[in-house]
């Protein structure tokens, strides 16, 4: 019941959010500018609210759940209701459906909080973690999958074809590494004694990349812009998305989450030298054999 009443608080803050940000862009009539500020506006209070409650996992199902308002009130507006436009709206909300789903099962109530805002807020004064909080936590993932989306905008304004299909196979592709690498991480925590003995999960894709969630999420957006890129090349630059997510995951989530699997587990070492750091490959041989 507590976990029930404190995802329903997060619903009404998200409907709060979008009231305002339906508020913000009422005037605009640019539709790219109309959805940022939009955007913008509901990260603003969802920010708001996480200060309330003093947790930032406020804003953690905002990542998958808004580009799939976003996208259903896209769609809708421009009219896009083409067999292959249907096809990508349901084959993309695919992924923000899984994502969000995941989310809600990981969530307990109010006292979850993910381990790296925790951490932030340990290591650094107010000021720092009220910047890292807003622009780090809140804004920036807001804007990248902003970024993400903006082929959509191109994709409702033109006639899709056959080609787009190979796009939405990505993004499939990319939701399928996220599902399994979920359920499988789920499994071990549930029924193995090797967690609380911190060892490293090594179940189905885990045993062949170490980061098989964040693959799955970066095949999802570059899905995404391959599906444009057939009927709307003269966009291309609207991968800048796609490479955005590719560099967040990368640059940040990988070596932070590897930084602390190497503190907690003593069996990670061996784990990250036979094992890809993000595609899903065969393991490496050891460099002691390799010289032999």
């Amino acid at each position: 019941m507590k976990k029930l009443k404190h995802l329903t608080i997060i619903l009404l803050i998200y409907l709060l959010a979008y009231s305002v940000g339906l508020g913000a862009c009422f005037l605009i009539e640019n539709i790219i500018l109309k959805m940022l500020v939009f955007d913008v506006a509901a990260t603003a209070v969802t920010f708001i609210f996480s200060l309330v409650f003093h947790n930032s996992s406020v804003y953690d199902a905002y990542w998958s759940l808004t580009p799939m308002v976003m996208s259903i009130w896209l769609f809708v507006e421009a009219q896009a209701f083409s067999v292959w436009q249907i096809l990508f709206l349901v084959v993309f909300n695919i992924w923000g459906l899984r994502l969000t789903v995941n989310w809600i099962i990981v969530f307990t109530d109010f006292s979850y909080e993910d381990w790296r805002y925790k951490k932030y807020r340990e290591e650094h004064g107010p000021a720092v973690w009220f910047l890292l909080n807003f622009f780090g936590i809140h804004f920036m993932p807001t804007l990248i999958v902003f970024a993400g989306m903006l082929p959509l905008f191109a994709i409702v304004k033109s006639e899709m074809n056959a080609l787009s299909l190979i796009g939405m196979a990505v993004i499939l592709l990319g939701t399928a590494f996220e599902f399994f690498a979920d359920r499988q991480m789920h499994w071990f925590l549930k029924t193995t004694k090797d967690w609380k003995e911190k060892k490293v999960c090594r179940e189905g894709l885990w045993n062949y990349s170490r980061h098989p969630n964040y693959l799955g999420e970066i095949t999802v957006w570059w899905g995404v812009y391959i599906a444009m890129l057939p009927f709307a090349l003269e966009f291309w630059y609207f991968g800048a998305g796609a490479v955005a997510v590719t560099v967040l995951f990368n640059v940040v989530s990988i070596p932070l989450m590897e930084k602390r699997q190497l503190s907690r587990r003593p069996d990670y070492a061996e784990y990250k030298k036979i094992t890809s750091r993000l595609f899903i490959l065969p393991h490496k041989k050891p460099r002691e054999q390799e010289e032999r």
